[in-house]
């Protein structure tokens, strides 16, 4: 394989899709295993039954409750569509769902390849992609869960990626940003947070004018609204993008609380909280869960800032956890900061701004309300920039050290 081709982009993709099979194969196991993944996405995995039962976005706890926003609709949708083709829960279905959340995670590394080019240089793009790639925590988390973590991590880094390109500014550049953005706030709601990041970085760098970027404003509200009217018509008030930040608000802070995602305690696996949801309805659950976590954060503002604290020092080492697997949660998280130490001395500021935004602004929320290592997942492609940057930069210097000696 010459050097060039191995450098490409698309032959990492490759690379990294084969080892995320290879993967899956090896947690997973034996095909007929395969049946015990719709535990590790209940919600998600209910709504799709639903809408494949014909019976409507409903029901998110595999009981009877009626129609729901707890999740937005884009990953249940995608869902459905394979439970009406290969079989609800089944394990072909199961086999599907893991090889798409892989091809999405391979896939990533041709964006984000790009974008570190177009930050750094090549040398650091191809750091940057082979890690993602080879990395062994991106590797196997594509097949360990159904959830939209793969595809939100795509779509950031893809919107990074198309904001920053020549053809942003331009009409059908701002149309086509504007709709994948839609599509991403109907994925994951906390990719909203990058919207202005990347908007303002765009802006300042010269790429887009006030019209292009209103442009993209207005075509995501357009992608949104029929799923916002549609909340307002189930429920009777507004819901934008998905109802359930009361519950998420409670479930890193509460009295007892750790600060983090607890299992059994929700009504996903809680048969109590179940009926309790079953009984008050969607809306007035998740009100009275947030009117439970204002209290306790009213009357317990130094525990509440402890578990802010424990919730920042999760997110970039997952305190707590013990799995193997963590070390290479915890040494991307060594790397990127690294990397960005580095970059903010020697690059301008706004060449890295985006990456920088996306890196400080996403994990706000999670911060202030819960955290579970997967969440982090959709900004890891710029984590993994930055630490492909460090890793250069290290190269570089190793070499330059021989050379002298």
């Amino acid at each position: 394989m010459s050097k060039l081709s191995m450098r490409s982009p698309w032959f990492i993709c490759i690379c990294a899709f084969l080892l995320r099979v290879l993967a899956i194969g090896m947690v997973q196991g034996a095909p007929g295993k395969l049946a015990h993944i719709w535990e590790s996405g209940p919600e998600i995995v209910n709504i799709a039954t639903a809408i494949s039962s014909h019976r409507g976005f409903s029901s998110p706890f595999g009981i009877e409750t009626g129609p729901t926003a707890w999740i937005p609709p884009v990953y249940p949708g995608l869902l459905a569509g394979i439970f009406l083709i290969f079989g609800q829960q089944s394990v072909l279905a199961a086999a599907t769902i893991l090889i798409v959340q892989a091809i999405l995670s391979s896939l990533t590394c041709v964006p984000l390849y790009a974008i570190a080019k177009r930050t750094f240089d090549e040398r650091s793009a191809g750091w940057s992609t082979w890690a993602w790639a080879l990395f062994p925590y991106e590797v196997v988390l594509p097949g360990l869960f159904v959830w939209e973590t793969c595809l939100s991590g795509f779509l950031a880094v893809s919107l990074c990626y198309l904001l920053r390109s020549e053809c942003a500014d331009e009409r059908w550049g701002g149309i086509w940003a504007g709709v994948l953005w839609g599509i991403a706030a109907l994925t994951n709601a906390a990719l909203l947070s990058l919207m202005p990041v990347f908007l303002f970085s765009g802006y300042r760098e010269r790429r887009m004018r006030c019209k292009g970027v209103a442009t993209v404003v207005l075509v995501a509200v357009v992608v949104i609204c029929p799923w916002t009217v549609r909340n307002w018509a189930v429920f009777r008030t507004l819901v934008p993008l998905r109802s359930n930040f009361g519950e998420e608000l409670w479930k890193g802070n509460h009295p007892g609380g750790l600060g983090r995602i607890e299992f059994g305690i929700g009504p996903a696996d809680n048969v109590a909280q179940r009926e309790r949801y079953q009984q008050l309805g969607e809306i007035a659950y998740v009100r009275q869960r947030r009117w439970e976590a204002l209290q306790f954060i009213r009357q317990s503002p130094i525990r509440y800032a402890r578990l802010v604290l424990y919730r920042v020092e999760y997110w970039w080492f997952a305190q707590g956890e013990g799995a193997p697997i963590f070390i290479f949660y915890r040494l991307l998280s060594v790397l990127s900061l690294t990397g960005m130490a580095l970059a903010w001395r020697r690059w301008r500021v706004a060449g890295t701004l985006p990456l920088f935004g996306a890196v400080v602004v996403y994990p706000l929320v999670y911060y202030l309300t819960d955290v579970y290592a997967r969440y982090r997942y959709p900004i890891e492609p710029f984590l993994m920039v930055f630490a492909g940057y460090a890793l250069s930069r290290a190269f570089e210097f190793r070499r330059s050290k021989m050379a002298r000696a």
